[in-house]
């Protein structure tokens, strides 16, 4: 098929999935050199682990001081402890209807719910959008951790009283996690928090800009991060992993899927072409984790891993390679490794959609035609079967 020429109206040069293109501007993040929030380096803000202070540093600009922190954390909280009795009636009787859901399908559901519940009808008012953002920041876990008890036949247990990554990962665990536990999870939520034009932050700017809701940009943007080919990566990274099952398999193993043509989750990025800061700063922590436990032999495996696809396709991880591993020596289950990317993206998604709203233009691109160049119509009395 012989491709149409561009038309006066449109560029001449597609790209496809956007990749390389300028699709706007952003106060929140850069990508450039290394990983920054708001100009801040990752590397502090992850080691320090305090997703609060991160939390709030995407949503109003600045570090808070100690009493912004507390106060900012106590709101969230107090959202986490009051999710809308319709919200939790409704999750109930789809719990009990469709108890094998994905977790990420109860995400969606409950952010679409909120929305309606609170009657989000205020888009441009920035105050507002702010107490919405960190509303969500606490509601978001909340029904995660509700949706799991309502599914695994238990009454819905009340929220922590902590920080939001150490109540999550209570709610997720059972217990109380060790301060070592608490703080690399912390870690987790702090790399996944913000991460620029991502195709999910993408999708909530492209609903924000049309002068929809906040929820509605949310509710977008986590059916978007549900894909296999971003959030849910991180899931395929233990199947992988499983899949091989030692350092001895490794290398047989990475060679027949490269002969099936198959890509490898965990290795690569859109971005990132010289490996994934948020990887190497993950990874290190993570062997830390597991040392003289068990989990020693899951790291020998993906580091051999690591080696092959360096040699033989200079890929090196990204993020979702080191997180699995992280919440699998954390016993987390697979099915909310996603959902917790949910819960920390939930501070960059806001904070773009505040952002978008605010110097606001309808994101409308452009596309290439292909199809049947132009024909004339004919009645359908005139069209003879084939």
């Amino acid at each position: 098929m012989t491709t149409p020429a561009p038309t006066p109206t449109e560029p001449a040069e597609v790209s496809k999935g956007l990749a390389g293109v300028l699709a706007g501007q952003t106060e929140i993040c850069s990508l450039s050199g290394t990983l920054r929030y708001r100009g801040y380096d990752i590397e502090p803000l992850a080691r320090a682990g305090d997703f609060e202070e991160v939390a709030y540093l995407l949503l109003h600009g600045e570090l808070p001081t100690a009493a912004e922190r507390d106060a900012f954390q106590g709101r969230v909280a107090e959202a986490a402890r009051q999710l809308p009795s319709p919200v939790i009636d409704a999750l109930e009787r789809l719990a009990a209807t469709a108890p094998h859901a994905s977790p990420m399908d109860a995400l969606r559901t409950g952010v679409s719910m909120l929305g309606l519940v609170e009657r989000d009808d205020t888009p441009g008012d920035r105050e507002a959008l702010l107490a919405q953002a960190e509303r969500l920041l606490g509601q978001t876990p909340a029904v995660l951790a509700a949706w799991l008890d309502m599914t695994g036949g238990r009454s819905v247990a009340p929220w922590p009283d902590a920080p939001l990554g150490a109540a999550l990962l209570e709610r997720l665990m059972g217990r109380a996690p060790t301060p070592a536990e608490a703080a690399i999870f912390g870690t987790t939520l702090v790399l996944y928090a913000e991460h620029e034009f991502n195709a999910s932050t993408f999708a909530a700017r492209t609903v924000a800009s049309t002068g929809s809701d906040m929820h509605s940009a949310i509710t977008a943007a986590i059916g978007t991060l549900k894909g296999p080919l971003h959030g849910g990566a991180n899931e395929k990274v233990l199947e992988v992993l499983g899949q091989i099952g030692t350092a001895e398999r490794a290398r047989p193993w990475v060679e027949e899927q490269f002969a099936a043509k198959k890509v490898i989750m965990g290795f690569g990025h859109r971005v990132y072409k010289d490996g994934d800061v948020r990887a190497k700063l993950l990874g290190e922590l993570c062997r830390a984790l597991v040392a003289g436990t068990e989990g020693e032999a899951i790291e020998a495996l993906a580091a051999e891993v690591e080696g092959i696809m360096l040699e033989r396709k200079k890929l090196k991880p990204n993020l979702d390679w080191p997180a699995a591993r992280v919440y699998h020596a954390l016993s987390l289950p697979v099915k909310v490794f996603t959902p917790i990317f949910v819960v920390a993206r939930m501070s960059g998604w806001t904070a773009h959609v505040i952002e978008q709203i605010g110097d606001n233009r309808l994101i409308r691109p452009l596309s290439r035609y292909t199809g049947p160049a132009p024909r004339d119509y004919r009645p359908l009395s005139e069209r003879s079967a084939c």
